[in-house]
């Protein structure tokens, strides 16, 4: 198998911008001066005698490695948060989460979960003096300090 479709939503960044991934394809190179290479390209839906928008080239030492990083990141993934009467329940802790951003070093205040609803003060998004780079908001248990993502249903509203 050199060739793997993708069948997510998801966007990658090559030298052309942004493109929805679609299919990952891999060749190796066996006699390339550095030893076995591989090449690893990330296509969108549409190509035509096209290179990839993205490429990787690994040694198999590399890839191997890489291989390694995805299947442990995929297993240990967050789990969705549990939430129960506004409160965030996690190995046995009970209480009002933190609401965590990845990629910013700005802090936000959960003030309270009703419902379907965050309610939660502090940067909201509107400040050009912060930069666009985060990811994702999860939900922090503060009697462990473990990270849990936040279930499909919540929103967040800002006050």
């Amino acid at each position: 198998m050199n060739r793997i479709e993708l069948n997510s939503k998801y966007q990658g960044k090559g030298r052309n911008g942004y493109f929805q991934l679609h299919s990952v394809e891999l060749m190796n190179i066996p006699t390339d001066p550095d030893g076995q290479v591989l090449n690893i390209d990330f296509y969108p839906r549409r190509r035509v005698n096209c290179v990839g928008p993205a490429r990787l080239l690994l040694n198999v030492d590399d890839a191997t490695k890489l291989a390694q990083f995805l299947g442990e990141a995929v297993e240990s993934r967050p789990s969705v948060a549990n939430i129960e009467h506004g409160e965030l329940v996690c190995d046995g802790h009970r209480g009002t989460p933190r609401l965590e951003e990845s990629g910013y070093q700005v802090s936000h205040a959960l003030v309270e979960i009703v419902g379907d609803t965050i309610i939660a003060s502090g940067w909201d998004g509107s400040s050009r003096a912060v930069s666009e780079g985060g990811d994702a908001y999860w939900l922090m248990c503060d009697g462990c300090g473990k990270l849990h993502s936040l279930p499909p249903e919540l929103h967040i509203d800002w006050r």
